[in-house]
């Protein structure tokens, strides 16, 4: 799962992005960002299926585009901003 994480005075924030789940971010504004769910939604799915899927460069593929996707949303990010992969539990 992805998370966005604030600064604000020293602290950080962070913020889980719900993957896989229709459940709309209300906060902060503007509304969701489709693309973004998207691309997290992608690398989950590719996660559970890769190690049992019968295309593996359809998954890489799919893996590729998304990461790349993802890396150019946190280049955008303001100072204090930053969009990383929550560690696996």
């Amino acid at each position: 799962m992805w998370e966005f994480c604030i600064t604000i005075n020293g602290k950080k924030h962070c913020i889980p992005l719900p993957v896989l789940i229709p459940q709309p971010i209300h906060i902060p504004p503007p509304e969701n960002f489709p693309p973004l769910e998207l691309a997290t939604a992608v690398l989950q799915l590719v996660e559970a299926i890769g190690p049992t899927a019968r295309a593996p460069e359809l998954t890489n593929s799919l893996r590729e585009v998304a990461t790349s996707f993802i890396r150019q949303v946190q280049k955008g990010l303001p100072a204090g901003v930053e969009l990383r992969q929550m560690p696996q539990a």
